[in-house]
């Protein structure tokens, strides 16, 4: 089937051929097979379910965590002449009935739907017979990170999939280290003789550096002056919105044309930053990590980070938004010590003490005294755990807890050490590097 394939890539795509990687994720694809593929940023994963489906004898079915990413690679496909429809956020009325009689019609091969959705929607197209050819999972890293304790709609996928009449499954990332492939493929159900191709998350173009700081006016005065050293598109990631926001004003007093982003924004605000971004009317976009999955845009030249994010998959999957045209590109994090309190902080939210937690299950009346964050926290344990069934089994959270404290430590050396940045976090997803390509350390 490769060539039928290489010829619809050529025709829609505009590519004379796909890569190595492309084609090891293609032959057990045709073959019928569960895939987990884990390519680098910029490898081309959605064209490994995208070309398929139009050879396939049913519709693909793609989990997408973000609507804004389901949306731009469906208004791309349409350009690119291929029928495919999301079905994300405010539904337009008769929206997913049309969907549902263009599957049956034989006339969509590609439907987008956020996990949510797939919930609700599995049975209605079982119920209509539908034929599902495969499932695709778009940043599968997501059903594992954000399973639990924050869209538990990931974990429920396996679910879903066997009320579709269980179709092969293709599961895509960039980022996932060999632990968290694991836990993809059995929260998925992999069947037996299911492949995983892993590329190599080296990029050598990249050019890795930590810089510490001792206060944050010392953090902003470098940021400005790395900016204003360069005339080239960056991204500059920080932790929340009003600093993204102030960072943005900082360099536009400056004379840089910057941006910020992030979710609390109107849809119509993204969308603008994003389209200014990517025809460089907008250089620099100061954003929090709402901004990046699916940005395609291959000449970022610089990635800073005002801090660590919590865990290498976190960080590596950011920085890898630069440099995916092959070019020299650099990304740097601001460190300072305490640069871990937040991220501390919010594990005290997402994994509140378990005394607490049982205390608010049995005396609603103590919730008044706790922020809301906290109390959804210790409804969605509720959820998971069901104290009203009994004895309740706090294993699996105290092992969740741990992990992300790992990731959090993990961070932390990656700033502090004294060691190659490069083989500090290609270490993390278990690859060994026999050469650095470039960082603060090695040179």
């Amino acid at each position: 089937m490769l060539p039928d394939a290489t010829r619809l890539l050529q025709h829609h795509f505009g590519y004379d051929g796909f890569r190595p990687l492309q084609q090891r994720v293609l032959a057990p694809v045709f073959e019928g097979r569960d895939v987990l593929a884990v390519l680098p940023t910029g490898g081309g994963k959605s064209l490994c379910y995208q070309v398929p489906a139009l050879l396939a004898a049913g519709p693909t079915i793609v989990v997408s965590p973000l609507i804004a990413l389901m949306q731009d690679q469906v208004a791309r496909l349409h350009r690119q002449g291929i029928a495919a429809v999301t079905l994300g956020g405010d539904l337009a009325p008769g929206a997913r009935d049309a969907a549902l009689r263009e599957m049956t019609a034989g006339r969509l091969p590609l439907l987008y739907v956020s996990p949510e959705r797939l919930r609700g929607l599995a049975p209605l197209i079982a119920a209509r017979g539908i034929r599902i050819a495969r499932l695709a999972i778009d940043e599968a890293h997501c059903v594992v990170e954000w399973g639990h304790d924050f869209r538990p709609a990931y974990r429920r996928i396996g679910e879903a999939r066997a009320m579709l009449g269980d179709p092969p499954v293709t599961a895509l990332t960039g980022t996932a280290t060999p632990d968290v492939r694991e836990a993809i493929t059995r929260s998925l159900r992999f069947r037996a003789g299911a492949a995983t191709v892993v590329g190599s998350f080296d990029r050598p173009n990249l050019h890795f550096a930590v810089r510490r700081v001792s206060c944050d006016d010392e953090r902003l005065a470098r940021l400005l002056a790395v900016v204003r050293a360069q005339d080239a598109p960056a991204i500059l990631y920080g932790p929340t919105r009003n600093l993204v926001e102030g960072i943005a004003r900082a360099l536009l007093g400056a004379g840089v044309a910057a941006a910020p982003y992030h979710a609390g924004m109107q849809a119509h605000e993204r969308r603008g930053v994003l389209e200014g971004f990517l025809d460089d009317r907008i250089r620099v976009v100061t954003a929090t990590s709402a901004f990046g999955m699916g940005i395609d845009k291959p000449d970022v030249e610089l990635v800073a980070h005002w801090t660590a994010p919590a865990s290498p998959e976190a960080y590596y999957q950011e920085a890898g938004r630069a440099g995916r045209d092959g070019r020299p590109a650099r990304c740097l994090l601001f460190a300072h010590p305490r640069d871990d309190a937040m991220p501390r902080r919010q594990l005290e939210v997402t994994y509140p003490r378990e005394r607490l937690v049982e205390a608010l299950w049995t005396a609603p009346a103590l919730r008044q005294r706790h922020a809301a964050n906290v109390l959804a926290s210790v409804d969605r344990l509720a959820e998971e755990l069901r104290p009203d069934r009994g004895r309740v089994e706090w294993g699996g959270v105290r092992r969740r807890r741990r992990e992300a404290e790992r990731r959090l430590a993990a961070m932390a050396r990656y700033a502090n050490a004294r060691r190659c940045r490069r083989a500090s976090l290609l270490a993390w997803f278990g690859e060994q590097v026999r050469r650095c390509g470039g960082c603060d350390v090695c040179g």
